[in-house]
């Protein structure tokens, strides 16, 4: 491949000279692909805060472990109360099991506040206990990742002193099967809409080539190489993936920034990502994807047109 800077300049010249002297046709072709890349720059966003939101939810995902006490008819409790000692030490060892972030003590006091702040107005319920507190003490157990809280419930359930361990276990499977679902789905829809935007950046090209069809066969004739050829028309494929990305990230972030600000005032709690966050890499990747995709529907549109 020649890399002759003059011969360059020379292609952008001449595919810009293409593009004007068909002007409809190239603002047509650069609002195909806009759409294109649209679709595909919105799939993005819409699979990027799927998987921020599966994190988001996977974060909250925690193990409870309810500790003996003197009413507990579980077998392993022998009915007895912990000390304050024997409860710090359940702590340390559920602390060092592997994969455990974070364990926090919740004391039955704790634990019944917090049921009052639940039941909120309908408090008026728990006046049936007469002053009485039927929970327990618990740990809220975090853990560092949700493909390991399983294996933890089941660690923590070996501990001395522990009754019962709840970690909604289908509730868990569920998600991990949703997430797992959501990545590997949002890849597949990714790399049909890269396809669909490679032919129809080669189809464009091709309508181009096929109109300067006698212009190609005679440069083979007197001896024009392939490459030279090739170079202002791979040039102008590359031009319609950058403007069209230009164009689809432009239209993309408008409305995505709209998006956001009406979820955040509506829905507050629902786990978004920011634009700041995510629109500039991402303009950034989609006119380098724009630009490869052009060159490589370029390429694909030329090979029938050089056999002459």
């Amino acid at each position: 491949m020649a890399m002759n800077p003059r011969a360059w300049v020379t292609a952008i010249r001449d595919a810009l000279r293409s593009m004007t002297r068909s002007s409809l046709m190239s603002l047509a072709s650069i609002a195909t692909v806009a759409v294109s890349l649209m679709v595909l720059a919105a799939v993005l966003l819409l699979a990027l805060n799927l998987d921020f939101m599966a994190a988001s939810v996977e974060s909250e995902v925690q193990v409870k472990a309810y500790l003996c006490a003197v009413d507990d008819t579980d077998p392993t409790c022998n009915q007895q109360e912990l000390t304050e000692d024997q409860k710090k030490i359940i702590v340390e060892e559920v602390l060092r099991i592997p994969g455990v972030k974070e364990v926090r003590f919740v004391s039955r006091d704790e634990a019944l506040s917090q049921l009052n702040e639940e039941f909120g107005e309908h408090k008026d319920i728990l006046e049936g206990l007469d002053g009485e507190n039927p929970l327990r003490d618990s740990l809220d157990i975090q853990a560092l990742d949700v493909q390991q809280v399983a294996g933890i419930a089941e660690a923590v359930r070996k501990i001395a002193g522990v009754s019962t361990v709840n970690y909604g276990q289908d509730y868990v499977n569920t998600l991990m099967a949703f997430t797992k679902a959501i990545r590997y789905g949002g890849i597949g829809l990714v790399l049909m809409l890269i396809v669909a935007t490679v032919l129809t950046i080669s189809n464009t090209i091709r309508l181009s080539v096929y109109a300067r069809r006698r212009e190609v066969g005679i440069m083979k004739l007197v001896g024009a190489t392939d490459w030279y050829i090739r170079r202002p028309f791979m040039m102008e494929g590359i031009l319609l993936g950058v403007f069209g990305a230009l164009v689809a990230m432009g239209l993309t972030g408008y409305g995505y920034s709209k998006v956001v600000v009406y979820l955040t005032q509506k829905i507050p709690f629902w786990p978004v990502v920011r634009p700041e966050q995510v629109l500039m890499n991402q303009t950034l990747g989609l006119v380098v994807l724009g630009a490869v995709l052009g060159a490589v529907g370029s390429l694909i549109s030329l090979r029938r047109f050089l056999k002459v």
